[in-house]
């Protein structure tokens, strides 16, 4: 059975691709990495929480924590809205471009070690985009397929979802917040009758993540929504693979 890394477990996607992870019996060991306590994961076993702090940075006492790990899907972020440019490229950009550059070295000899970013629809990695978000996903998208070009045990996938939606399954067990999830009460049920190829459950996100992080690690096939020679899914592959 696999060991799994994950970030941004305190998130509404991290929270779903974590709760997924560790129901899921392929996997034995999940680690991971947030700045604060998960405490909906306390009590699995299987949950190992290493509280770190500097995600630019990954010491030897923090890899030798994740040695083993087969993937990692890295769920960190947060909206653009109302973020500096510089402040917004250190945490979508280059803190999963360290991650994976840290963790490409940790598979054993002939095994691919396969990192997730999940990133988001209007990434453009021609960063072209007339928003913020769209540039720099899409360098950070570009820059990470980049790093597995160089490093042939490394596997990068691209995940694209819309407008995540948890459809009333959180695992955080959170108390409802006016400003946080009034929003996407609103806009989810919109976005799933109107605009379905832009709504993403977070069940169909976390089971495609998870899938991805203990399969082969080779590209995907070619279909509606699969970019950049397999390596990146829009959420219309994400939808179809999840068989909505």
């Amino acid at each position: 059975m696999a060991h799994i890394i994950v970030t941004g477990a305190t998130g509404l996607a991290g929270s779903a691709i974590l709760a997924e992870c560790l129901a899921s019996p392929a996997i034995a060991k999940v680690s991971i990495l947030s700045r604060r306590p998960v405490d909906f994961a306390k009590a699995n076993p299987k949950a190992h929480v290493i509280i770190h702090s500097d995600y630019s940075s990954y010491p030897p006492s923090t890899l030798e924590q994740i040695r083993g790990a087969r993937g990692c899907i890295w769920a960190q972020g947060k909206s653009s809205i109302g973020m500096q440019t510089d402040e917004y490229t250190t945490l979508t950009h280059d803190w999963p471009l360290a991650a994976a550059k840290a963790m490409a070295d940790l598979p054993e000899q002939g095994e691919k070690f396969k990192f997730i970013y999940i990133s988001g629809e209007g990434a453009d990695p021609t960063e072209k985009s007339s928003q913020m978000f769209g540039r720099i996903k899409g360098r950070a998208e570009k820059n990470l397929l980049a790093v597995a070009t160089a490093k042939p045990a490394l596997s990068v996938y691209n995940l694209r979802p819309g407008v995540i939606d948890p459809m009333g399954d959180d695992p955080r067990n959170k108390p409802f917040s006016i400003m946080g999830d009034l929003p996407m009460k609103i806009f989810g049920p919109i976005f799933k009758l109107v605009y379905p190829s832009l709504h993403t459950p977070t069940k169909s996100l976390a089971e495609i993540s998870h899938r991805l992080a203990v399969g082969d690690g080779e590209h995907l096939a070619e279909g509606k929504g699969v970019e950049a020679e397999g390596w990146t899914l829009r959420n219309t592959a994400i939808r179809r693979l999840a068989g909505l």
